[in-house]
């Protein structure tokens, strides 16, 4: 017993000194995710006042794009101190991230990169970050469900995994016939040839019947015990970091709170702080485009919310802390102008109304990129953003000086698990701005200069 006693003793050093490089190389882990988006965009976080550091805190934000998770990181640690950053605070992830070929799906162009960042794994370093893997039916690539049917049936035939409508798809996308994908074993599918139709997020409905079933229940077994293991994180007066939605937005609104998120404030602490953060990009500009980040003030309840009550309050947070960029009212004034009598407009026609919009909404009490309330600098964020518009063919041309908007269908078309600001920005956009509006009970009032005069 006192051998016991005395080694026990003598293991504390080295115990601390364990403790001491983990939170060392977390983090070292956590300052790469953070440093590395921040070289391409540029990051404002403000509301941090009403994360109050309480344990047992939930930290739920929107969920918009894959960078989501890591752009809040260095200000939220930063604000809850050393020990947020030696563990205190673990974030949530989907659980692609943690799957081979995750950096090619997020950075997918240019293409020589891709397929250079295509091999590489970096579950390994989102573990040491203290990141949990949150699994979905339809958050998956479908490359996930390809290696889950390799790791059960083995390396077998592709025909005896996948049905003959994805095969077809593979096939289209590889350059080859559906039979010969049929024939060729799994670990050939999962090869570069076939990555462009692989990293498309698909549900298990791409497998044969008998597979599906199988695959259905193992994904189930891991998303309880996922659940379980934060859970236990929570209960213990960990914090968790993580996105409510479960997917990201594929047209710009805030969507529905997963079944899994519900869960986790189910069967967690009646304690848990629930503190929404609304994320949102000013992306339809050239240069260096900027993001925003605002705390919102907690939810009174937290996790004892009735689904109903979380999703309706979630909601409404998200959207009311939500600040309004160059991007959303530029946006609005395009698609106003082409609806107008006059639709052509000049660069003074549009920094003025977005101005004007940005004046009303702050004075309203809504959160507004302070660049828009400064004529000169507003007029700057609005060039930049017709010089994107034009590159896109969002805008033409008319006359010296004269644009004339080419809105086009609104309507975005993207497939299961994408997300549509790549190719639809605009309506993406506008999307986004009727959302936030709405949560105000506002209405767009950016205007072209001929409605303006009426108005006036």
């Amino acid at each position: 017993m006192r051998m016991r006693r005395a080694l026990s003793v003598l293991a504390i050093p080295f115990v601390v000194a364990f403790a001491n490089v983990f939170g060392a190389l977390r983090a070292v882990v956590i300052g790469g995710f953070v440093v590395l988006p921040r070289i391409f965009w540029a990051v404002e976080v403000h509301g941090l006042e009403h994360d109050h550091r309480w344990r047992s805190s939930y930290l739920a934000m929107n969920h918009k794009r894959d960078l989501d998770s890591v752009m809040p990181m260095a200000a939220v640690v930063r604000h809850r101190g050393w020990r947020a950053i030696t563990g205190d605070v673990r974030f949530g992830m989907r659980a692609d991230g943690f799957a081979p070929g995750f950096l090619a799906r997020v950075v997918p162009r240019p293409r020589w990169l891709a397929w250079l960042l295509h091999p590489f794994s970096v579950g390994w370093i989102l573990r040491q970050a203290g990141t949990y893997p949150l699994e979905g039916p339809s958050t998956r690539p479908a490359e996930m469900w390809i290696r889950d049917a390799r790791r059960v049936y083995g390396n077998v035939r592709a025909g005896e995994i996948l049905t003959p409508d994805f095969l077809r798809a593979l096939a289209a996308g590889g350059g080859r016939s559906p039979e010969a994908v049929a024939a060729l074993r799994l670990s050939r599918v999962l090869g570069w040839r076939y990555q462009d139709v692989r990293r498309r997020y698909a549900g298990p409905e791409i497998c044969l019947p008998l597979v599906r079933r199988t695959l259905e229940r193992r994904l189930a077994a891991t998303v309880r015990r996922e659940l379980a293991d934060m859970d236990a994180w929570l209960a213990r007066g960990g914090s968790l970091y993580g996105a409510p939605e479960g997917r990201l937005s594929p047209d710009g609104r805030i969507g529905r709170v997963s079944a899994g998120s519900h869960r986790l404030l189910r069967d967690g602490p009646a304690a848990t702080r629930v503190v929404p953060i609304a994320i949102v990009y000013d992306f339809m500009i050239t240069g260096r485009p900027r993001v925003f980040v605002d705390v919102a003030p907690p939810l009174a309840g937290g996790g004892a919310l009735a689904r109903t009550e979380l999703d309706a309050r979630l909601r409404a947070a998200w959207l009311s802390a939500a600040r309004f960029t160059c991007t959303q009212l530029a946006s609005g004034f395009l698609v106003r102008a082409a609806a107008s009598v006059a639709p052509t407009f000049t660069l003074d026609d549009l920094a003025a109304s977005v101005r004007d919009e940005a004046v009303r909404l702050a004075r309203a009490g809504r959160h507004v990129d302070a660049r828009l309330l400064d004529p000169h600098t507003a007029r700057g964020r609005c060039a930049r953003y017709l010089r994107f518009a034009a590159r896109r063919g969002l805008v033409r041309h008319t006359t010296c000086g004269v644009w004339a908007p080419v809105v086009g269908d609104l309507d975005l078309a993207p497939a299961s698990g994408e997300v549509g600001y790549d190719r639809w920005p605009l309506a993406y956009a506008w999307n986004e701005l009727q959302d936030m509006l709405a949560a105000g009970g506002l209405r767009v009032v950016a205007t072209t200069a001929s409605e303006r005069v009426a108005n006036a």
